[in-house]
């Protein structure tokens, strides 16, 4: 998903081969059996006043991000190729900006910053050379893990500690199923490997891009190419990295597909701007076709698969929006914050500790089937007692 910029999506992503993505996603999800993952995970309660604030603490006290993180390991140590999946694993468990490597002072971000500029992949009044990659301490080194990372900007979907990991959870999942509902109704099989690898990479630098502020909001991201910059750098990172050229393509389809030119020249932007970024040249690696101005044909499929896989958003964008209004009012009712409480520290905690053991999908659920308010107040008053 691409956050916050495209927290209204763009047409193309809700449309793919005239078939909704969300339909094939949830008929994926029809042929799984019971995620036992997420099974009746028990809740850590907490009071208002011991609310933790370090963003690892909370995800060390959620059983569900514990059980969503366990399940994107096996997913990746499913991956066949040994060396592909050792890649993904090491990344994963430590998702550095190793691409900072390449940019030892400012003139080197101010000359790819040039670069970039001089072919319409950032935009100057929104993106300055110094803001064009978030702050960081070492390019050796993890801003903060996998696991205590927001799934998205903070007003949208998942965004609260451990988020990118019930995301990515989610999104593998349907990816495996997809793969399998394929082989099962067609009769043949696509390069697994390919999706479960771009599927778990595709989100890789979201650790680096949302990291959390002291009062417990996450940073603001800014775009590069016409997306979310997440995007940009977790595929510059897999340039850099040198993961297989079909692992490129198909991880930079996760916010678009091939599927018209138009559509299709959103993902050769991308990976014009992430290859500029890495330092590579993308005709060379295989990423683009031979006058750089489209991806290689034909066109395989687990760029589609990766797409489509990435749709959680389309329900879990307005979950969250609802959510976190409700958790406002339960706020205000139950544990006495105020307007200015709403927009503070105070509040940031309390809806991160909740996000973290319940999920604002779970709310949003409880909300929508037929509990409403009263059932968003049972649910939280389970994991902040007052």
């Amino acid at each position: 998903m691409n956050d916050p910029i495209m927290s209204q999506p763009v047409c193309s992503r809700r449309n793919f081969l005239q078939l909704s993505a969300g339909t094939l996603a949830s008929l994926a999800l029809l042929s799984v059996p019971k995620l036992s993952f997420a099974n009746s995970t028990k809740i850590t309660t907490t009071n208002l006043v011991n609310c933790p604030t370090d963003p690892l603490i909370v995800v060390e006290q959620s059983e569900m991000i514990q059980n969503a993180y366990k399940k994107i390991i096996s997913t990746v140590k499913s991956i066949n190729n040994s060396n592909l999946r050792k890649t993904v694993l090491d990344i994963i468990e430590n998702p550095a900006p190793t691409i900072m490597k390449q940019y030892p002072s400012s003139n080197h971000i101010e000359t790819v910053y040039q670069k970039l500029l001089t072919q319409n992949l950032v935009d100057q009044n929104k993106v300055s050379w110094e803001t064009l990659f978030p702050k960081y301490s070492s390019a050796n080194k993890m801003q903060q893990p996998f696991i205590s990372a927001p799934g998205s900007g903070y007003n949208s979907h998942h965004s609260y500690p451990g988020g990118l990991v019930t995301h990515t959870a989610t999104n593998l999942c349907i990816a495996s199923a997809i793969c399998s509902i394929y082989q099962e109704v067609f009769g043949y099989q696509v390069n697994r490997d390919v999706v479960i690898a771009s599927e778990a990479l595709h989100d890789l630098h979201k650790p680096w891009v949302f990291q959390w502020n002291e009062d417990g909001s996450c940073l603001t991201e800014l775009p590069i190419a016409g997306t979310g910059s997440h995007h940009i750098l977790s595929i510059a990172e897999s340039i850099y990295r040198s993961l297989p050229a079909d692992v490129i393509v198909a991880q930079a389809c996760a916010h678009n597909h091939p599927g018209s030119e138009k559509d299709e020249a959103d993902v050769v932007g991308w990976i014009k701007a992430a290859s500029i970024i890495a330092g590579k040249d993308p005709i060379a690696l295989g990423l683009l076709s031979n006058d750089g101005g489209a991806l290689p044909t034909p066109h395989k499929q687990e760029g589609y698969i990766t797409h489509l896989a990435d749709h959680d958003w389309v329900l879990s964008v307005p979950a969250a929006q609802k959510s976190i209004k409700a958790l406002q009012e339960v706020a205000k009712s139950d544990y006495n914050m105020t307007i200015a409480d709403l927009k503070s520290a105070k509040f940031n905690h309390f809806r991160n500790y909740i996000g973290a053991q319940v999920s604002m999908m779970q709310i949003n659920h409880a909300m929508a089937d037929g509990g409403g308010k009263p059932s968003v107040k049972s649910l939280v008053n389970r994991v902040i007692i007052k």
